[in-house]
């Protein structure tokens, strides 16, 4: 899962930090009340990012508190509570891990679907939930993980059509946080290209290990080398990007502007620039501590 849409943290102000850091052990929180222990394994910076959005549009506050923290326990931390953008985060947090299992479970070898299978096992009641919560973002991911297998066995050399997939997918969960048509449409056009950009991110990631085991990557097909791949995913990225600014722009945000802000014309585009270097999720944690 991405894990690339965050802040550039020595950008950052002190209260904006803890903000954000508040609405990530919030997210964590959130996890565990609607869905159980297991989620919280799923916990993504990504999703942090929708429920600063949809809180920033609604203008809702939550409920702040300080509590313990799983990965800290003996030191209380501020945490950020009881606010839809978090329910909206969590919801589509279980429902793309499902389906990104789902995926792995045409792609991976025969041991590996083992795991993914178990993987499903304990997410199963967590997943039937969120998605009688959410039934549309549930349909709309049901039917482009279905539409994103198609395409990758249709070996697309295509770049743009490989990421559409996950561009709607990304719409639709955006789409959740609007409170107007007008808004709603924004959203969908800024998740589509956001969406693009995390595909593309993740196959410059992937490069070598499709390579090795040979699986679908659109730029495998067009057979370019690690170098070229970089250097294209960074352009398209970046064209992309450019309209997530644009509709990004036109929102109205009551709250979490500044944090915001940062995500999207600071930590965006340095995640853009390290296209293809892996990325180290322990690393990240552990900096936004």
């Amino acid at each position: 899962m991405f894990g690339y849409v965050t802040p550039a943290k020595p950008e950052m102000k002190v209260k904006e930090f803890e903000s954000y850091r508040a609405m990530y052990c919030g997210l964590c929180k959130q996890l565990k009340k609607d869905y159980g222990f297991w989620p919280r394994m799923l916990l993504n910076y990504d999703l942090v990012t929708v429920a600063l959005l949809a809180d920033g549009i609604s203008g809702e506050q939550g409920s702040p508190c300080m509590e313990r923290c799983i990965a800290n326990p003996i030191k209380k931390r501020c945490m950020q509570k009881n606010t839809q953008g978090l329910q909206l985060a969590a919801a589509g947090l279980v429902l793309l891990s499902w389906y990104k299992l789902a995926d792995d479970l045409a792609d991976e070898p025969f041991l590996k679907r083992q795991l993914v299978r178990i993987l499903r096992l304990l997410l199963r009641s967590a997943y039937k939930k969120a998605a009688k919560q959410y039934l549309q973002i549930d349909r709309v991911l049901a039917q482009q993980t279905e539409q994103q297998q198609q395409i990758e066995c249709s070996k697309t050399k295509r770049w743009d059509e490989a990421a559409e997939p996950t561009g709607v997918m990304t719409a639709e969960i955006l789409a959740a946080c609007a409170e107007s048509e007008q808004q709603e449409r924004i959203l969908r056009r800024m998740g589509l290209f956001l969406g693009k950009i995390l595909y593309w991110l993740d196959a410059a990631e992937d490069y070598e290990a499709d390579q090795e085991k040979h699986r679908y990557n659109v730029f495998l097909q067009n057979e370019y080398s690690k170098q070229q791949t970089i250097e294209q995913v960074q352009l398209q990225c970046r064209l992309a990007a450019g309209e997530v600014a644009r509709c990004y722009n036109l929102l109205d945000l009551k709250l979490n502007r500044p944090i915001l802000d940062n995500i999207i014309f600071l930590g965006l585009p340095a995640s853009i620039e390290r296209a293809g270097i892996a990325t180290n999720v322990a690393d990240k944690r552990r900096a936004m501590q």
